[in-house]
């Protein structure tokens, strides 16, 4: 006798209902409910009815993409390449922003299931590794992740270089002569955060420059908390000459304080941004950041999930592809016009990192 919705219940502790409700993607019920039935279902190779299982047996030419933030344009850009390329390839595009919630991550995945969707495009919260691995198990669609990494699942990943990106940034300031660099960030629990963190880090570790966590304050990635952060570090009287933001947006709320506090941008306090949005040359001043990915994320992402669904191949090893981070020197670092023009040749000039 195979096993039953009765051996589910048993195993994770909850009652039938739970599990009914949770193998139909219903939403009575709390994330960590969820996880521990989504585990015994894993466990014990539960098929209801046979029906996730038929869910592979046809085609519907959809791709689902799960955002954390619909209003973040770094996942509009790359979103917007990945659904130039599937049009050309006959694909459609569903988009679904979980508002930085793992529960709405769960929620968007039960769903793009339900609507059977060939393939997943997903920017993780890095909060549901138990759910997507037993997903992954029950459902057979293949994902791709990008930004954050979900270390001992076989997915493939597209990441910007988060590390090698933060370091250079890092050691930009330091080149001006700072030893007092803010770092303000999004969650380091998510790796996207944690290796910007690490590559600031290791910045300061090999100039000989002193570690001090009074100057790192950590937010939600959004303009209002890079805001909150340095008004709160400027209240905490607490001496830096820079400030490295981990995020575009962080780095506008940023700007806003030192501006409200009457602090020169880059005279008083040096500013770097990790991304590279639309508008980060028409703020004054012209952010600093790195290049432009989004672009080329979007690209292999889509690659990628083309090579799954196309070739059907789920039993080829996991691609990790790492999108090299460069410099894009603008004028909030503190560099005069003419090292701009200079720094732009460099750049460019073959055999640059």
């Amino acid at each position: 006798m195979g096993v039953t919705i009765h051996d589910v219940a048993r195993e994770a502790g909850v009652s039938l209902k739970t599990v009914s409700r949770v193998v139909n993607n219903e939403s009575q019920v709390s994330l960590e409910t969820r996880i521990k039935v989504e585990q015994a279902i894993a466990k014990l190779g539960y098929q209801p009815n046979n029906i996730a299982r038929s869910l592979r047996k046809s085609k519907t030419n959809t791709v689902g993409y799960i955002i954390p933030d619909i209003s973040n344009q770094f996942f509009g850009l790359i979103g917007r390449t990945i659904e130039r390329i599937l049009r050309r390839k006959g694909y459609s595009l569903i988009i679904s922003s979980t508002n930085n919630d793992p529960k709405n991550e769960i929620e968007s995945l039960g769903l793009f299931a339900s609507q059977k969707v060939d393939g997943i495009i997903l920017a993780t919260l890095g909060e549901t590794k138990e759910f997507i691995k037993s997903y992954l198990h029950k459902f057979e669609i293949p994902i791709v992740a990008i930004d954050n990494k979900l270390s001992g699942l076989d997915l493939d990943l597209v990441l910007h270089d988060n590390h090698r990106g933060s370091y250079i940034l890092a050691r930009h300031l330091i080149e001006h002569g700072h030893q007092y660099i803010a770092f303000i960030s999004g969650p380091l629990d998510q790796t996207s955060g944690e290796l910007r963190f690490q590559g600031y880090r290791r910045a300061l570790e090999e100039s000989g420059i002193d570690y001090r966590e009074s100057l790192v304050r950590i937010g939600d990635w959004q303009i209002k908390s890079g805001y909150d952060l340095v008004l709160d570090l400027l209240e905490d009287n607490v001496y830096f000459t820079s400030v490295f933001a981990a995020n575009f947006y962080m780095a506008l709320g940023c700007l806003r304080a030192l501006k409200k506090r009457g602090l020169r941008v880059p005279k008083d306090v040096a500013i770097v941004s990790f991304d590279n949005l639309d508008f980060a040359e028409f703020v004054d001043p012209p952010l600093t950041t790195l290049r432009r990915v989004e672009h080329k994320i979007g690209v292999m992402a889509t690659k990628l999930l083309l090579k799954r669904i196309e070739a059907r191949d789920q039993n080829r090893e996991p691609t990790e592809v790492l999108i090299p981070a460069k410099l894009s020197v603008r004028e909030s670092c503190g560099c005069p016009r003419k090292t701009l023009l200079i720094s732009k040749v460099y750049q460019d000039a073959p055999g640059h990192p």
